[in-house]
């Protein structure tokens, strides 16, 4: 019985071959032109795929050297300082509008965003969180390229805008490394608006869902802060 299955299958392979061996020579010169025209594609898309990898190699090095030249020549004096970051930031994205694929294509806005962050220039810091993550969406770092155009807000003293960002990330983003401290964020900010019922809420989902994470506790603490508070606001 084994040994008529085998046949069998050997049969339909035996078949198989003769009839693509009868087309190859009825078709010859459609089988010639395919296999050239597959071939030619396959010799174009290592092509492309060996200049884009050179060209990546070489954007990440023009980077490198612009930022080692930021750095070299960090002046004392703020005005200058701000003019060399305004300066060196207009280079880097330079070279990252011009990239296609690759380190600099991918993660050049987060770097320029963290050069004013560092500066305390959260305006542009901001900007260049949300270029970043308008660009790369799917990233593993667009939540925390979110979360830090959503601090650079805070910083701005936009609460509200803060709170838009961090909606956002909850939304997009509500399985990320980062959701126990978006949670955390949007409790805080809540609190801040006054909005003790949805701060609660929030804090709760925090010490719920991410009972291990550090902002656990936080969350506690908070909770009863407004409880705290709420006795004092309900007082005569």
């Amino acid at each position: 019985m084994e040994s008529r299955e085998i046949e069998i299958r050997r049969n339909i392979v035996e078949k198989a071959l003769m009839t693509v061996k009868d087309y190859v020579r009825h078709h010859r010169k459609q089988v010639a032109y395919g296999a050239a025209g597959t071939l030619i594609g396959a010799i174009f898309v290592m092509s492309m795929v060996v200049y884009y990898d050179h060209r990546a190699s070489t954007e990440l090095v023009q980077f490198e050297q612009a930022l080692d030249k930021y750095r070299a020549g960090f002046p004392a004096d703020d005005r200058e300082r701000g003019a060399a970051l305004d300066k060196a930031a207009q280079e880097l994205a330079a070279i990252v509008d011009s990239s296609y694929w690759g380190y600099v294509h991918e993660f050049g806005y987060y770097i320029i965003g963290n050069l004013f962050f560092a500066e305390s220039r959260y305006k542009e810091s901001k900007d260049y969180f949300l270029r970043f993550t308008d660009k790369n969406p799917g990233s593993f770092f667009a939540p925390m390229g979110l979360q830090q155009a959503a601090r650079s807000c805070e910083y701005l003293g936009d609460v509200k805008g803060a709170k838009q960002i961090y909606v956002v990330i909850e939304k997009e983003y509500g399985k990320s490394a980062i959701s126990d401290q978006i949670s955390y964020d949007l409790g805080r900010l809540s609190e801040q608006e006054g909005d003790h019922f949805k701060a609660r809420e929030y804090f709760n989902k925090v010490v719920s869902e991410f009972p291990r994470s550090p902002f656990a506790q936080k969350a506690k603490e908070r909770i009863m802060l407004l409880g705290v508070a709420e006795k004092k606001d309900t007082r005569p």
